[in-house]
């Protein structure tokens, strides 16, 4: 009897076990970090296309920041400095924004925004969060392996993305410029080609570029020294060419030929003698 009464509490238990279990994995779990990446790249690369033609975000777009479920925690975190995160709930310090973001977790939990909110981590596919954040790099066989058919398929997801954010009230030339410059900046990278590119590699390759063309006007520069300043205040040719003594007389002097004769130069005739006067 005590044997079926333990297998009977094994098996309630074990129910119970699965049943939680099942919740768990049931809810939805919204990564922060991932939040944060899409909150940024949209402040930085799509919002300033909207503010340009002073149009705002239309209510169904999937990447509105003011829709985050996060965006009270958000505003309410203060870095004192790199090693120091507050919270503005309740002055609490840590040394990481992960022990802060754990904090409003367990203490906070109540500012998570629930109605008409959004999960920014859900379009991480199409602005590559692992890549931008880097906590993905790529090896050898994600590049090989790269398939430009997936690559279209996310490009449509963008496009469709950017097509629901921009309302059906603009004219279609602001509709097109919004369109044009978002899929520029965020859309465009979704091809095996640029899909690993991170913010950092596209500011090493501006830095190189502009080191290029510093390096170039250098050397030019020195081309130029070298053959117009040096040669001009230093060659021997620039003081031939400056200075010209002024020229000399040269006396003629009398060739004698070998076959003439030598002739001794004509003496001077004397005077003939006075007469003298007879007495």
């Amino acid at each position: 009897m005590e044997t079926k009464k333990a297998i009977l509490r094994f098996l309630l238990s074990l129910l119970v076990c699965v049943w939680q279990y099942g919740l768990v994995c049931s809810t939805k779990i919204c990564s922060r970090d991932q939040s944060r990446v899409v909150a940024r790249i949209v402040k930085e690369k799509i919002l300033p296309a909207f503010k340009e033609h002073r149009v705002p975000l239309a209510s169904e777009c999937q990447f509105a920041t003011d829709r985050d479920m996060y965006m009270v925690h958000e505003d309410n975190k203060m870095m004192e400095n790199t090693g120091r995160w507050a919270c503005d709930f309740c002055g609490k310090a840590f040394v990481s924004e992960y022990f802060l973001d754990a904090h409003f977790g367990n203490r906070h939990s109540e500012h998570i925004q629930s109605e008409n909110a959004l999960c920014l981590a859900d379009v991480c596919d199409v602005f590559r969060c692992d890549i931008v954040s880097g906590a993905s790099t790529p090896d050898y066989w994600d590049i090989a392996l790269c398939m430009e058919d997936d690559m279209k398929d996310l490009f449509s997801q963008c496009e469709a993305l950017v097509d629901e954010c921009i309302p059906a009230s603009v004219t279609k030339n602001q509709s097109r410029s919004i369109k044009d410059t978002v899929v520029e900046n965020v859309c465009s990278f979704l091809t095996c080609m640029k899909f690993w590119n991170t913010p950092m590699q596209q500011e090493e390759s501006s830095h190189m570029a502009l080191y290029i063309v510093l390096t170039t006007m250098t050397c030019f520069g020195i081309i130029i020294y070298n053959f117009v300043f040096y040669n001009y205040f230093f060659s021997d040719l620039s003081l031939e060419s400056t200075y010209n003594p002024p020229p000399q007389k040269s006396k003629k002097k009398q060739t004698m030929s070998p076959y003439s004769e030598s002739r001794e130069p004509p003496r001077p005739r004397r005077p003939p003698p006075r007469p003298r006067h007879q007495l």
